[in-house]
């Protein structure tokens, strides 16, 4: 039996008649169409049983459009600011399931003076091979500066706003991956259900920022990694590309240079290294012919993103994960 995960930045999904940042960011009746036409034939072809979603400014809409799709349980946990009664900010990220979702909970943390610039989710699904896994759902901090400069700036003093604001990006992006982490931890702590954990990272995986997601041991103390074994992430292409050759496809282009920027990333119930392994990865696939090869009118209103899926084998026998949560 197989499960596929995937992940799909769907660049400002807002229906008309409201505007998306700006008062004249509205699309007309055939364009907003045209978007969901292009969203339509894109699921399709990816046939995933999970999808998280980011950049959704309607989740009614959505809802509504993969329920026509065979997605019959979705959810969302924040809703997008509006001002003015029609301009939309702050989209927020969604789950859609073929699989039923016992639980669906915004991440909270307590440190004083954070909160996340989009609110991730973790929604609890249950399958009949894997039991009880956990999937959470991210649009990280962007890479655009937290700082605006004076329109009247001179050159250099905006240049070191910029500089500055980026920074602070980082160190927003960074904060945001370490206490989703801490969540992570604390819950598989206190349940033990398989992780997964995709969406816009906004950054490649190797950066700073992303240290707690990828670390396996403690500072100079690799004889850590075994007791530590069932909290670690794995991103999921290498797991695939382990046992398959090929270079890894960008996510995302600015100009002709691609970083990959979303993910899907697994717990080590899904390695082999686990005493008893949930399932493995058999195929790694990114959807990204609107990106390398659009053609105009069927992608006019394509994401900025590649679509990102992961196909997982369960195994023939589960081990404990029975439980409903608590």
């Amino acid at each position: 039996m197989h499960i596929r995960f995937a992940t799909a930045n769907l660049l400002n999904y807002l229906a008309p008649p409201n505007a998306f940042y700006d008062f004249n960011n509205i699309y007309e009746a055939g364009q907003w169409q045209q978007k969901q036409a292009w969203l339509n034939r894109k699921l399709a072809a990816l046939n995933a049983d999970v999808i998280g979603f980011q950049e959704v400014f309607t989740p009614e809409a959505l809802q509504q459009q993969v329920t026509e799709l065979g997605y019959p349980y979705f959810a969302v946990v924040d809703q997008p600011k509006i001002s003015d009664g029609y301009i939309y900010s702050s989209p927020v990220v969604a789950i859609a399931s073929r699989f039923e979702l016992i639980e669906v909970k915004q991440i909270d943390v307590t440190v004083e003076g954070f909160s996340f610039q989009r609110q991730p989710l973790r929604a609890t699904l249950i399958h009949p091979a894997l039991g009880l896994v956990d999937v959470y759902v991210v649009h990280f901090k962007s890479q655009r500066s937290m700082l605006e400069s004076e329109e009247d700036a001179r050159l250099v003093d905006a240049w070191q706003t910029e500089l500055y604001g980026r920074w602070q990006s980082a160190m927003q992006r960074g904060q945001e991956a370490h206490l989703l982490h801490q969540a992570m931890v604390q819950r598989k702590r206190q349940y033990g259900h398989p992780m997964v954990l995709m969406g816009d990272f906004n950054q490649v995986l190797s950066s700073m920022e992303f240290n707690a997601l990828r670390a396996t041991h403690r500072f100079r103390q690799p004889d850590t990694f075994a007791p530590l074994l069932p909290y670690h992430l794995h991103d999921s292409w290498e797991l695939f590309s382990h046992s398959h050759a090929g270079a890894r496809k960008p996510t995302h282009y600015s100009g002709a240079s691609g970083q990959v920027l979303d993910y899907i990333l697994l717990s080590s119930d899904f390695t082999q290294d686990a005493d008893h392994p949930v399932a493995t990865v058999v195929d790694y696939h990114v959807e990204d012919h609107h990106l390398v090869n659009p053609h105009s009118e069927a992608d006019r209103f394509a994401s900025d993103h590649a679509l990102v899926a992961v196909t997982l084998q369960c195994a023939k026998t589960i081990a404990g994960n029975s439980e409903l949560p608590l």
